[in-house]
């Protein structure tokens, strides 16, 4: 049975590259953009563009989450182009997730069979469809923070100690959630410990205390970080109230799916499978009369359970998403309550072949909505000869889904080609308007206020909606920057219906003209009238 878990896990290994390096581009919501700013720091860095850039953006010093993802494409930039950074970046994505995974697995249930299979299933949710590349990746660190502290907590030691407080150091700076959800887990599992060896022996009163002290230091530096990050957003603003239909959601394992409906039918099974799996679990929970040392994984299933059940989507004054981020952890943590309490027999086997055989299922089709909208952006970023360098750009969005060469959706439950134009970024200097992580404040790269077009250029709509809405005169006026060229992607003329965009595209029409329109016609490039004079 070892071997045939070990061949699984490599077909599912592969499966999961494949994803990332069949296709041009990995296509995905917000991914174009975190590799555009990470162009950019880079090319601070080296010296290189500086006036040009500097007239935008400003570097971030401050220690802030969310940086992971932009520090380690800059520093890979050094090496490779930009579509081929971001291509071994997720590659290591995947390693970290799927080794990380198989660990802790293994940690808690050493022999187990075929449970390690279940993390497949796991890797590539709708969040990591949307670009969040850090939440990403912060998954993939509470899997090694958890395991981590497991070791430490068997045997106490420097080197166990650093580990741990290493893994601390990354989930911190990828995403504040997972670092709260690794946080609580850790502490759960002292409590779960500590009562496991009470029961074992007398006199181990002080193992809570000695533990729980080493973790509240190890944590203390990150827990000052996020109080001040936490204040600096305007505090938590937090209001609970429950949320019922998310249980519905839940059970339909809903943040499963990536692009399209065709993947519907096998995350409902794959959400049920687990579901059966955590049941028949508990079952066995309820009837033994100990405490298993292992059981802190079961109080962090009922602290995320209530997370995902009463937490708004919006806290820290922005909106966060919540129940996408959160409802992947409540599935890993059932998992990891599953691997420690499922009695060993057939049915770990039925079930995780059954997740295995949705995974693949999954995988068939997002593969080929991947080359469908890896296509789109290579006729996206196609006019890229046409524009200058040194330019500024504003990308309009008409199909955030996608569409193909037919004119058929390639994506009906993503965004994906939200920010998909920035890929040009790859190619020469350009600013492009739609960078909306330079606007959040946060990240390494910030906008300069006085010319940030989320306060000067998106009205209305705005320049991400449906139909888009910029006022390019008034943002000239008000910033002096001359935008030099309109991307237009799908655009529909049944668009102009709306009073909004009528009056934009007149505006557009009397101060641009075309200079390149894809082959196919999905792409139309204008540049502003005489721009060469100027």
């Amino acid at each position: 049975m070892k071997k045939i878990t070990a061949y699984l896990l490599l077909v599912g290994f592969a499966l999961c590259l494949s994803y990332i390096w069949l296709p041009h581009f990995f296509v995905t919501g917000d991914g174009p953009c975190h590799l555009y700013n990470a162009q950019v720091l880079h090319d601070l860095w080296v010296g290189k563009n500086v006036a040009f850039y500097d007239r935008f953006y400003t570097l971030a010093y401050q220690p802030n989450p969310n940086w992971l993802s932009t520090f380690v494409l800059a520093i890979l930039l050094f090496a490779v182009n930009g579509v081929l950074a971001e291509k071994i970046f997720l590659s290591c994505y995947v390693i970290l997730y799927i080794v990380g995974f198989y660990l802790l697995i293994k940690k808690i249930r050493p022999n187990a069979t075929y449970l390690p299979l279940l993390v497949l299933l796991f890797v590539f949710p709708h969040t990591m469809s949307k670009g969040f590349y850090n939440f990403s990746f912060s998954v993939a660190f509470y899997f090694w923070v958890v395991w981590s502290w497991l070791r430490f907590l068997d045997k106490r030691n420097i080197g166990n100690a650093l580990l741990f407080f290493l893994f601390m150091l990354l989930i911190f700076f990828t995403h504040l959630l997972a670092f709260g959800f690794a946080a609580f887990t850790c502490a759960a599992l002292v409590v779960s410990y500590a009562v496991a060896n009470g029961q074992a022996e007398r006199g181990h009163s002080g193992f809570f205390l000695k533990n729980i002290l080493w973790l509240c230091l190890m944590l203390a530096p990150f827990v000052i970080l996020m109080q001040w990050f936490t204040q600096k957003e305007g505090g938590l603003q937090l209001q609970l109230s429950p949320h019922l239909y998310r249980l519905v959601e839940l059970a339909q394992y809903k943040y499963l799916v990536n692009v399209t409906h065709t993947e519907v039918p096998f995350a409902f099974i794959a959400g049920i499978a687990v579901l059966l799996l955590f049941l028949v679990s508990m079952l066995r929970f309820g009837s033994r009369p100990v405490i298993n040392k292992y059981d802190g994984f079961l109080l962090s299933f009922l602290f995320v359970l209530f997370v995902y059940l009463f937490f708004p989507e919006d806290f820290l004054g922005r909106l966060i998403l919540i129940t996408m981020r959160v409802q992947i952890f409540v599935f890993i943590i059932m998992a990891c309550c599953v691997a420690y309490m499922l009695p060993p027999g057939k049915l770990e086997g039925t079930g995780s072949l059954i997740l295995f055989m949705c995974f693949v299922g999954l995988s068939i089709f997002r593969i080929s909505c991947l080359l469908s909208a890896s296509d789109g952006v290579a006729d996206y970023v196609s006019g890229i000869d046409n524009i200058k360098p040194y330019s500024v750009v504003l990308p309009l969005d008409f199909s955030p889904g996608g569409k193909d060469r037919h004119g058929k959706p390639i994506g009906d439950r993503n965004w994906l080609f939200t920010h998909a134009a920035e890929y040009m970024s790859t190619e020469k200097p350009l600013i492009f308007l739609d960078n909306y992580e330079a606007n959040m404040g946060y990240f390494p790269i910030s906008w300069n206020k006085g010319v940030n077009p989320y306060n000067y250029l998106s009205k209305y709509e705005g320049i991400e909606g449906q139909p888009p809405y910029a006022d390019i005169d008034e943002y000239q006026r008000t910033t002096g920057v001359i935008i030099d060229y309109i991307l237009m992607w799908c655009y529909d003329p049944r668009f102009l219906l709306s009073e909004h965009f009528s009056a934009f595209y007149h505006q557009v029409n009397s101060e641009y003209h075309m200079v390149y329109t894809s082959p196919n016609n999905r792409t139309i490039l204008l540049e502003r009238n005489q721009l060469a004079g100027r």
